[in-house]
């Protein structure tokens, strides 16, 4: 009998459906506790670490000069004020630690980690009691040492309200870029540009240069100058090979000693100077408020020195300015090599139009260019009369009269200052113009070619004739005036006919430097203030540009805003792991 039921028992099917829902059931009910413990520990492990970044970023951009222990007070704030104070691990402080927050004079680094540990619901039913969580952050907040280069058009359509708004800006940006690192730390050039570019006269000395001429700085480079990022090629200025070429100072238009500043090739006004690498908000002012607006424009000039003024090469000319006093001893150092990682070097170009045309006296076939111009210098003083002396008798005489009478000669002594004639050959006429004398009487009246090679006895004083080379006679006077005076105008059509380089070699050249020195690694933003949408101004300076979003076109007050955009990029603020 008894066997019989365990027989019924072990045949009987109905109980195995129950059996198989209940394990399924508590698979299911595992399962689901494992998903719920496991969300919960990945939404509190994205909660602390969002705290974390936050917290970090919130050190690191803590003003310049905020100390460590201030920087830690912000990053345990944040935890606190999220409740989680417990979980943040220690931040050590340097010669405590590990060096988890590190300042410099231009950047602050933060790095900070925190864990907790969570009680699971079901997950302890499989022995697994607890979860932990962790996580890490480091942010830095760098404000690179800057070596920054505005290049600012101020040719003669920058005059007026232009101007006025440009210094407002540029001052204003200034300012920002200065204030925004510590003192030292944000070096500024300013390279203003029209005709052409004036470095001062310790550059131009520092530099090999085929010096002609006593009147300006400016210099005259080659195409393929303008095919790198420092200032000259193999064969010009800081190197051994031939000297780069020194630019004829003269105007198209003008009197003697008189050239029209507006056509001057190249600008002597400390205005219009270079100020090379300057940490002075007052000094950098001051040059903005001075700029005046005059000239056509050579944009590739402007890039070209500016450029120049970034590259390491130039440190052989900064330390001549830094022995002059013009540059503060502390920048020894500048400009910085390209690849060093805590300077970031800028170039600000603006521009309010588009390169135009530039002459020159033809250089390869030089009629007008070196020794024996047509200009001559004579110098001569007054003279009274003081005695008269026999030849043979040795006897003296007050009598002036006796000057003339044979046997007799005269001794006169200097009186008054010693003076100058500036007498012009018109080799057509064969005679001489006084162009410019100290003399009115003198001034203004033509010689014949004989009274000039006598001029012992022609004129009262004589003390000297020196024949100027042509290019220190182009710097008194303009060939309109030597056309004008001789009726000869050659020099007239050798000057705007011959060797000159229009807006678009210009603008060739302009994009040739832009192209090297970025990519030597300076960051070019450039500004068209007023310039035609698409035109060929615009077209150039966005090319220039390091990319399309680095251009800023602008106009009137809004120029501001441009500049201002430019400053706030020059802090580099980045979550970096």
């Amino acid at each position: 009998m008894a066997t019989g039921r365990v027989a019924r028992f072990r045949d009987e099917e109905d109980g195995a459906a129950t059996i198989l829902v209940l394990f399924l059931f508590l698979f299911m009910f595992a399962m689901a506790g494992l998903g719920i413990d496991t969300m919960r520990h990945e939404m509190e492990r994205a909660h602390l670490q969002a705290t974390l970044d936050a917290a970090v970023l919130a050190g690191a951009g803590a003003p310049r000069g905020t100390d460590k222990a201030e920087v830690k007070a912000i990053v345990e704030d944040y935890f606190a004020k999220s409740d989680m104070a417990s979980y943040l691990h220690d931040i050590d402080i340097d010669g405590e630690g590990s060096d988890d927050i590190v300042t410099s004079l231009n950047s602050t680094k933060v790095k900070a980690s925190a864990s907790m540990t969570l009680d699971t619901y079901i997950m302890k039913l499989s022995g697994v009691d607890q979860l932990n969580a962790y996580g890490a952050a480091t942010a830095e907040v760098r404000t690179p040492k800057l070596e920054i280069v505005i290049v600012l058009d101020v040719s003669g359509s920058m005059k007026g309200t232009k101007l006025l708004n440009l210094q407002a800006a540029a001052k204003e940006f200034v300012t920002t870029v200065l204030n925004g690192s510590e003192a030292g730390n944000t070096v500024i050039s300013i390279v203003p540009f029209s005709w052409s570019v004036t470095p001062g006269w310790t550059i131009f000395n520092a530099l090999a240069v085929d010096r002609q001429h006593n009147y300006s700085t400016c210099l005259k480079f080659k195409e393929n100058d303008y095919n790198h990022a420092t200032l000259t090629t193999g064969a010009s200025a800081l190197s051994s090979g031939i000297p780069v070429d020194h630019m004829i100072y003269t105007s198209v238009y003008g009197g003697f000693d008189n050239l029209d500043p507006e056509w001057r090739s190249c600008y002597t006004d400390a205005y219009m100077e270079i100020m090379p690498f300057s940490i002075s908000e007052t000094a950098l002012h001051a040059k903005i408020d001075s700029l005046e607006a005059s000239g056509n424009t050579s944009g590739h000039q402007g890039m070209n020195w500016g450029a120049a003024l970034l590259d390491p090469s130039f440190r052989a000319v900064s330390a001549d300015l830094i022995a002059s006093g013009e540059v503060d001893g502390t920048l020894s150092t500048v400009p910085a090599n390209y690849n060093e990682p805590e300077t970031l070097k800028i170039i600000v170009m603006m521009g309010d139009g588009a390169n135009t045309t530039s002459y020159f006296f033809d250089k390869s076939n030089p009629k007008y260019r070196g020794a024996h111009s047509d200009l001559y210098h004579v110098k001569y003083q007054d003279r009274v009369f003081k005695y008269a002396y026999h030849d043979f008798k040795h006897t003296k005489s007050d009598d002036e009269s006796k000057c003339g009478k044979s046997k007799w000669t005269c001794v006169y002594e200097a009186n008054g200052p010693e003076m100058s004639v500036y007498y012009l050959r018109d080799a057509g006429d064969d005679r001489f113009y006084a162009a410019e004398a100290d003399d009115p009487e003198v001034a203004n009246n033509w010689i014949s070619t004989a009274e000039f090679n006598d001029l012992e006895n022609t004129l009262e004083g004589y003390i000297s004739t020196e024949r100027l080379t042509w290019e220190m006679a182009w710097g008194l006077m303009s060939p309109e005036y030597y056309g004008d005076i001789t009726g000869d105008w050659g020099p007239w059509n050798d000057y705007v006919g011959s060797e000159y380089l229009s807006g678009s070699a210009k603008n060739t050249r302009m994009l040739g430097v832009c192209s090297a020195t970025k990519t030597a690694g300076v960051v070019v933003y450039t500004i068209g203030f007023e310039v035609p949408s698409g035109g060929t101004a615009e077209t150039t300076l966005t090319s220039c540009a390091s990319t399309l979003n680095h251009y800023y076109p602008a106009s009137g007050t809004d120029i501001s805003a441009a500049f201002n955009s430019i400053a706030s990029n020059v802090q580099n603020l980045r979550l970096t792991e």
